[in-house]
């Protein structure tokens, strides 16, 4: 991949505003219809009229040939508009899009499938809609329906197709016609396991073979699998830009802040009530010698939940889990064996871990104290609010830096035979 040549998408001060009233909206329609057939009508696009708002504002990035950008941010943040900018179905309202090639676009499930006809027309018919002729489609058939892995449902009406076989058939017409510039939206997460690997691989190849890809998902691992660089949306604005395993903690990092912010009481955690007879105040897991912000690789530690309940309840439960930094991946947790009793007030609930098998980086805690017979919980950490934070510190060693390299997340305890 070389950045050194022209990029293939150049995006300037991008920006594209809605109207929140429907009426309204189509009345600055017309007016802007208007104003772009007699310029005299014009209106700056830089003000907003009633009722309107900034869906994106001052938008700027490159994209290489061979490189993949990730489009990061939370639900609203602006990601499928710059999508839909990007493939010409909306117009900009300030700035500029260059692009350089044949765009291929995956955005709304369904979008450009007829539900009427087959899988195979469907085929023919988004091809038409590239520019691809019947004949030139031809020859491509059979991999594209290979890799949609629908046998023989590709000659039923996609009117009876999963949203999971949509997503397949519509990611092989557009992954195998080879368009210059891929935009992904979300797609993927309605299909299995399988098909994701597949569609993986197949990023993978075309990255290699010179296409040029911005995938827009809520799935970390298919960010850090596919791409290189990511930028994070927040309310239409990019507020990082870097790497995508960056752009990942950065954005993770900024939700979890929002969470500790907002605190327990926002979402109503310490408000006691028949209906919620019991809450977690606080979860801390701290080095064995005392309370510390950070706990010793193989070191021991200890973790003390605090709660409060509202009666004294028989056959109750505790466990606690470790996850990822990011939130995403549970690495390990326990849970107590046997039923005990949760007392009324205000109290406490420990355990000892003689061996802390965590690789140094930072990790999250959640817990959760549950009815013992039946699995559920009466109250939780780390899901409804913010999950109590742990940092794993360990001594500088090439050791240290080969795990850190390769991810690593647990230590193990080997004896090693000669």
């Amino acid at each position: 991949m070389s950045t050194t040549s022209e990029p293939i998408v150049q995006v300037t001060n991008l920006s594209k505003k809605f109207c929140s009233h429907l009426r309204t909206s189509l009345w600055y329609g017309l007016r802007d219809i208007a104003a772009e057939t007699w310029p005299r009508w014009h209106r700056p696009a830089a003000s907003l009229r009633r009722a309107e708002f900034w869906s994106l504002q001052d938008i700027s990035f490159e994209l290489h040939r061979g490189e993949a950008l990730a489009i990061i941010g939370a639900n609203g943040a602006g990601k499928s508009t710059l999508l839909k900018l990007l493939n010409g179905l909306i117009k900009p309202d300030a700035g500029s899009i260059r692009l350089l090639g044949q765009v291929g676009a995956l955005i709304e499930l369904g979008v450009g499938l007829d539900p009427v006809l087959t899988g195979r027309e469907n085929v023919f018919v988004r091809a038409a809609l590239m520019g691809f002729s019947r004949a030139g489609i031809a020859p491509l058939l059979p991999a594209i329906i290979e890799f949609t892995g629908l046998g023989e449902a590709i000659d039923m009406p996609v009117q009876f197709y999963s949203s999971g076989m949509v997503s397949r058939l519509a990611y092989a017409v557009a992954a195998h016609l080879h368009p210059d510039i891929l935009l992904v939206d979300e797609v993927l997460a309605v299909g299995d396991f399988d098909f994701q690997r597949k569609c993986i691989n197949h990023m993978l190849n075309y990255l290699a073979a010179g296409g040029s890809l911005i995938l827009v998902s809520h799935q970390p691992h298919h960010i850090q699998a596919v791409c290189q660089r990511g930028i994070v949306l927040e309310k239409g604005r990019i507020t990082f830009s870097g790497t995508a395993t960056d752009a990942l903690d950065y954005y993770f990092t900024q939700q979890l802040h929002a969470l500790a912010a907002a605190g327990p009481a926002a979402v109503g955690a310490t408000d006691l009530s028949e209906a919620r007879p019991a809450a977690i105040e606080r979860v801390t897991l701290a080095g064995a010698g005392g309370p510390t912000s950070s706990v010793q690789v193989g070191g021991e530690a200890v973790l003390t939940l605090t709660y409060r309940a509202l009666r004294q309840r028989t056959d109750v439960g505790w466990a606690f889990f470790i996850h990822t930094g990011d939130g995403m991946v549970c690495i390990t947790g326990a849970h107590l064996p046997q039923p005990m009793m949760l007392l009324a007030g205000q109290h406490t609930l420990a355990c000892r871990l003689p061996h802390l098998p965590l690789t140094a980086g930072e990790y999250l805690v959640k817990a959760v104290v549950f009815e013992f017979g039946n699995l559920q919980p009466l109250a939780m950490w780390g899901w409804e609010n913010a999950p109590s934070q742990l940092r794993v510190v360990d001594v500088a060693s090439p050791e240290k830096n080969a795990r850190k390299m390769l991810q690593q997340l647990v230590t193990l305890q080997v004896e090693w035979q000669q």
